[in-house]
């Protein structure tokens, strides 16, 4: 499970797709996060969306019936309750809506997962295959995807794709479709990035790469409620920028984090009036010194409300009261509060932080639990998402 563990990344409105494409940068982001806490004696709590293939059309699963009464995948459960299984990633619609992916590994470096919906206390799994889930937030529900290997039409993985829901009218699952690249995407379409920025349309299953001109790596897309999408994007390793459109890509407005740096963090409020921004690293000093800004203005204007180095300092969200929160997993574990005060101690196991509103939640490090916190970071609680 090892691993698997070490290609962590991270789920919020949106996540990476592809896996495959970032293996390496994420082993590396992972190890280079490894030793930096290592150094400071403290350890740093990531996910990785991990899932599975296509789904049986018939073992539809609605709301208007018990979950202990719904027929069950029996070899996804098998995956789902091994002892030797790991959870590698939960995404929440709600805090009563979520998918979460389970995996275990085989002889010959090989993997099973499966994945669990949950949608208001009714339960529904997606069936075991090799190729990865990822579980993705679409405004309040929680979707879970099998995803091709590579975006190009004529990868025989797409005929093994699939888009699995679990809503009011029950389990659903769509076959995804190839579509050629696009500078724009629908206004229903949900962004996805690692990397490469990719569109999935939830009601026809089209799924196609964005490319926003002079970009190539793309990061962190989040939607507010008025329908402006966001992210940090840049030009290979070169200076990360804040990009958003409010037109779905026929027009992008910018604005650089911080001169000199690479890539960053964005927390963007439901509101989109909120923005928490950790800068990235200066190129050859990846220790430096970094500040944790504030904008309650959409940007407009900037306030640093602390200054931590930057190997230990991550994961910022916002929240529409003009606050927000990021980890800081330094010398002294800090839960810091931009906008609110004095930080909190944050669960020992919590590494990385994501929002959905008020309810902020992340996925333990070295463990099997999802860990929340429904008073913005206050107080916590752990379970398992099976």
């Amino acid at each position: 499970m090892s691993e698997l563990k070490e290609l962590s990344w991270e789920v919020q409105e949106t996540v990476q797709p592809l896996p495959f494409e970032a293996l390496e940068r994420r082993a590396v982001r992972r190890r280079h996060r490894r030793q930096a806490l290592t150094g400071a004696g403290v350890v740093a709590a990531v996910t990785i969306a991990v899932l599975a293939a296509v789904l049986p059309l018939g073992n539809v699963i609605g709301t208007e019936k018990h979950p202990a009464s719904m027929p069950l995948d029996q070899a996804a459960e098998q995956v789902i309750h091994d002892k030797r299984a790991g959870a590698f990633g939960i995404a929440y619609g709600t805090p009563t809506r979520w998918a979460a992916v389970w995996a275990v590994s085989q002889p010959g470096y090989t993997w099973k997962s499966a994945a669990v919906l949950s949608r208001d206390g009714v339960r529904a799994t997606a069936p075991v295959r090799k190729n990865p889930y990822v579980v993705v937030r679409d405004g309040d529900e929680a979707l879970a995807l099998s995803m091709p290997t590579s975006m190009k039409g004529s990868d025989p993985t797409w005929a093994q794709s699939v888009m699995v829901r679990l809503t009011d009218q029950g389990r659903t699952e769509k076959r995804l479709r190839w579509a050629p690249p696009t500078t724009e995407f629908g206004a229903g379409d949900v962004l996805m990035a690692y990397g490469t920025l990719r569109a999935l349309n939830p009601e026809t299953g089209v799924l196609r790469e964005v490319k926003i001109p002079g970009i190539d790596n793309a990061y962190e897309p989040f939607r507010d409620r008025t329908g402006r999408w966001w992210m940090v994007a840049a030009k290979s390793s070169g200076v990360g920028n804040i990009y958003w459109t409010d037109d779905s890509g026929k027009t992008w407005g910018h604005s650089v984090i911080s001169a000199g740096r690479t890539n960053g963090g964005l927390g963007v409020s439901p509101d989109g009036k909120t923005l928490v921004v950790i800068p990235g690293s200066k190129p050859r000093e990846p220790q430096d010194m970094v500040p944790l800004r504030l904008s309650t203005d959409r940007g407009e204007h900037w306030t640093t409300v602390a200054t931590r180095d930057s190997p230990y300092l991550q994961s910022p969200v916002a929240f529409d009261n003009g606050t927000g929160l990021a980890l800081y997993q330094g010398k002294e574990r800090e839960l810091l509060r931009p906008g609110a005060g004095a930080s909190f101690t944050p669960p020992t196991d919590l590494g990385e932080l994501r929002a959905v509103g008020d309810f902020v939640y992340g996925m333990q490090y070295g463990g099997n639990q999802a860990i929340t916190s429904t008073n913005h970071g206050k107080t916590w609680t752990h379970f398992e998402p099976r």
